[in-house]
């Protein structure tokens, strides 16, 4: 998988996560529930920074 696909991808699937976990904090009701899937809107904008290269981890 060249590096253009897989940037690609790994938005696609951040990019979907923030949209789940937003529509899910309109449907799940809760404290538990909102924050799982605050967790999941987070899990989606780390994706997304991770695919792009933000992160830099240490070796």
């Amino acid at each position: 998988m060249n590096e253009r696909t897989r940037t690609i991808i790994g938005l696609v699937v951040g990019g979907a996560l923030v949209v789940g976990g937003s529509l899910a904090t309109g449907y799940l009701t809760g404290p538990r529930s909102q924050l799982i899937a605050g967790a999941i809107i987070v899990a989606g904008f780390a994706v997304g920074f991770l695919v792009l290269g933000e992160f830099e981890f240490p070796e």
